[in-house]
């Protein structure tokens, strides 16, 4: 999960292929398609009341058992455009706004990790979402998957981790030699907070000089309609919701996740080729991030880890056929290995009844 200045204003929901012009188009540059892709994703899906607020689930398809898409933490739905409408042809698809993210509302306080896993499972429940899920987290994401899994293991019967973050990847990254503490979370959560204090006084339209330091810059095929919504999303809450999750990858509350046993359950661990923008974060970062990657696959004894050629950090949107790969092949051991509410479990003779699904309400 990046988090280092540079990365954490300008990566993650739509944001890959780009470049500062495409906030705006010259009068002299051609018309572009815009991606219709997108304009599902520019209303709320389904607002699920899970307690006096609502969280957002953006869901497609049919068939079980159901796909969650977990987004990083700069990230909501949007950001699963390329890769929803392919997965939805093959099963039920379920993308997820964090509470004070896209459609979803802000929760009382700002979020831990612990927090988000507890909602989108309240969500699930409220929205007779039926299980069982495979989990497809992306960088945050894919620790909060493991969370999850950890928490409600009878529920989950595959996952894809989307260069997951490792649990206290913060703590982690100070211990790597070379490490810049200038790239740390001090500035991250100073920057942060100032886009949160300036959004409080209404959204950050792109007249004003803050506009690219605050609102995540969009692909040039973006539809128009998305455009003129897009500022209303970076709120106060949506920035503090950024700062303390980022917190929780500053402790070993979670480093068991990193530890469990998924026995044989389908895994697929993918790691971007190029994750650090700079040369300097390349050096520092790249090659312990694959080895924990590796180590992640080493969950299950079904699991399989790839590096993704060309790639950056949000393999979802640079190679969203790696990611829909990913997921086909989760989904074809699934049910070929053994019908749902079966333990897959390699051992000759040894299954047991397991993910209940959930009964429509």
């Amino acid at each position: 999960m990046p988090y280092s200045p540079p990365r954490a204003l300008w990566v993650a929901a739509l944001v890959l292929n780009i470049s500062d012009s495409v906030l705006a188009q010259s009068n002299s540059s051609p018309a572009i398609a815009e991606d219709q892709r997108m304009l599902p994703y520019i209303e709320p899906g389904r607002l699920v009341d899970i307690g006096g607020r609502r969280i957002n689930l953006h869901c497609t398809g049919a068939d079980s058992p159901t796909v969650i898409l977990m987004a990083g933490i700069s990230s909501w739905s949007p950001v699963w455009y390329k890769t929803q409408p392919e997965i939805s042809q093959r099963a039920r698809v379920c993308a997820f706004d964090r509470a004070g993210y896209g459609f979803s509302d802000p929760a009382p306080r700002p979020q831990i990790i612990s927090d988000v896993v507890d909602d989108l499972h309240s969500a699930l429940e409220a929205g007779s979402i039926p299980g069982p899920y495979v989990l497809v987290g992306h960088s945050l994401g894919g620790l909060e998957a493991r969370i999850y899994a950890q928490r409600w293991p009878a529920e989950v019967v595959g996952m894809v981790l989307d260069d997951p973050s490792p649990a206290g990847e913060g703590l982690i990254d100070e211990d790597q030699p070379g490490f810049d503490e200038v790239v740390g979370r001090e500035t991250y959560a100073a920057n942060s907070l100032r886009c949160g204090l300036l959004a409080a006084h209404g959204p950050i339209q792109p007249d004003r000089p803050e506009y690219k330091e605050c609102v995540l810059p969009l692909p040039s095929d973006t539809p128009a309609a998305f455009r003129r919504i897009w500022p209303q999303f970076f709120t106060p809450y949506y920035a503090a919701d950024r700062v303390s999750l980022m917190s929780s990858l500053y402790t070993h509350r979670y480093d068991g996740v990193d530890h469990l046993h998924l026995g044989a359950m389908p895994l697929v661990v993918l790691s971007a080729e190029n994750s650090w923008g700079t040369p300097v974060d390349a050096r520092f970062k790249q090659g312990y991030w694959v080895a924990l990657h590796e180590a992640l696959a080493h969950l299950s004894t079904r699991g399989v880890h790839r590096i993704i050629k060309g790639s950056g950090h949000e393999i979802q949107l640079d190679k969203p056929e790696a990611v829909i790969d990913a997921v086909d092949e989760v989904l074809h051991q699934i049910h070929k290995g053994a019908k749902i509410g079966v333990d897959l479990d390699p051992r000759p003779g040894i299954s047991s009844t397991r993910w209940p699904r959930r009964a429509a309400r």
